[in-house]
């Protein structure tokens, strides 16, 4: 029986199989701190699982490129929230932003370029068809971001004629966030050899400074295609609905991206369309508990970020998303001593005598012996959090023991693991 080579040389997805491994062990009884995963503690906002009841039950097939009326909020939400012009009719409802790079991926030939420290799922899209790609060096003295000087180092040199770039912003699973300099100065590069960008946006309003992150499609429009999705900035990942947004430079794509869908997924269940529609409309009160949510993500990464560098670990301070890198390279001489070689071995290291879950920075386009990690700093009962959050009380350390005390255990762990070697 043959069977397709590049799909079948395809591993687990990293994020998905920590997942799994922590849920065995805390099973068994495993006192885990979990940052291996990624998923937004803070409960769906109450105006969107309304509307997603009040729908339950329309079971009517929708239009292939979604809703009319969703489409509308989103472009309207991406110009009034992200600046980003899109007409309604360049906008496709997907299950899942995953999905709708998965498809994109499919559609454009070409070389695909991914900065190092991207997110896990984009190379082995890419290998699933076979495509070709080329990973970015990026460096932690500023948090991981590719420069266009690094980019237009390598088009210089590439013997490619077409290029994809995948850009993220905020990062997963640095945290970093590009600013409006870095964009510009990367879409100079990106118009000048016609690089067309895929702009993962999926946390654009998980933002530490400001109320959303800048895009890339403002700076260069014609050949960005923008997605994002309910997953991160609404804390609805098991309802899979995302989006993308077409320029209108690349219109012509649609029918292709239409006839693909409808061989594929279809659309969109019916009642998940729904509410996404409360979603983005984006009312005051929605703002305001996304911005609250936001607000703790910082104050949790804070305390993490100071606590883990005064303590000689390296690590990204994360801007947005609720991720950050951390290193252990400073440390190498005595983790070599225990036999201990690349950042997968470390992980299994750290999870079975430290009981502490981190992705190995493998996953992300890193080499096997840099010894970096992604550390999400999730593990808490988000419900619980906002409460005392609205109470006015400081994100310190007692705050942290008190209400994420799994993310407490977590540092000191590490820590702890550090002064060990």
């Amino acid at each position: 029986m043959r069977l397709n080579k590049h799909i079948i040389s395809l591993q687990p997805s990293a994020t998905l199989e920590i997942n799994e491994k922590v849920k065995a062990l805390r099973k068994q009884g495993e006192q885990i701190t979990h940052f291996g995963f990624g998923q937004s503690p803070f409960p769906i906002f109450s105006s969107i699982t309304k509307a997603l009841i009040e729908h339950a039950g329309n079971n009517h097939y929708l239009p292939v490129n979604g809703l009319e009326s969703l489409r509308e909020e989103i472009a309207n939400f991406l110009k009034k929230h992200q600046m980003v012009l899109v007409d309604k009719n360049s906008i496709f409802i997907g299950p899942g932003s995953k999905e709708l790079l998965y498809q994109s991926i499919l559609i454009f030939e070409g070389h695909f370029l991914i900065p190092k420290g991207s997110w896990v799922s984009y190379v082995p899209q890419i290998k699933s068809k076979g495509g070709t790609y080329s990973v970015l060096e990026t460096d932690i003295s500023n948090n991981f971001k590719l420069t266009a000087t690094a980019l237009e180092e390598f088009l210089l040199k590439s013997k490619q004629s077409e290029h994809i770039l995948i850009l993220n912003s905020p990062n997963n699973p640095t945290g970093a966030v590009y600013t409006d300099l870095e964009y510009q100065r990367l879409a100079a590069v990106c118009r000048k050899y016609n690089v067309v960008v895929f702009s993962d946006e999926i946390y654009s309003q998980i933002n530490f400074t400001e109320g959303q992150s800048v895009s890339i499609s403002n700076y260069y429009p014609e050949k960005t295609i923008v997605f994002g999705g309910l997953s991160k900035v609404f804390s609805a990942g098991g309802y899979r609905l995302g989006f993308m947004a077409l320029p209108n430079e690349l219109s012509e794509l649609s029918n292709a991206y239409k006839s693909l869908f409808s061989e594929t997924f279809s659309c969109v269940s019916s009642p998940i369309q729904m509410a996404a529609i409360a979603a983005y409309t984006y009312p005051p009160d929605l703002i305001k508990y996304v911005g609250d949510s936001s607000s703790i993500l910082k104050g949790v990464s804070q305390y993490i970020f100071e606590n883990l560098t005064k303590n000689n670990i390296s690590c990204t301070n994360p801007q947005g998303a609720f991720y950050m890198m951390v290193g252990f390279d400073q440390f190498r001489e005595k983790i070599n001593l225990l036999g201990i070689e690349t950042s997968q071995q470390l992980a299994l290291y750290l999870l079975e005598k430290y009981h502490v879950a981190l992705l190995p920075g493998s996953d992300f386009g890193f080499q096997k012996n840099e010894l970096f990690f992604r550390l999400a700093f999730v593990d808490f009962d988000g419900k619980d959090v906002m409460e005392a959050y609205l109470k006015k009380v400081n994100i310190d350390e007692a705050f942290i023991k008190q209400h994420c005390p799994r993310v407490f255990s977590g540092v000191q762990k590490l820590i702890e693991f550090a002064k060990e070697g």
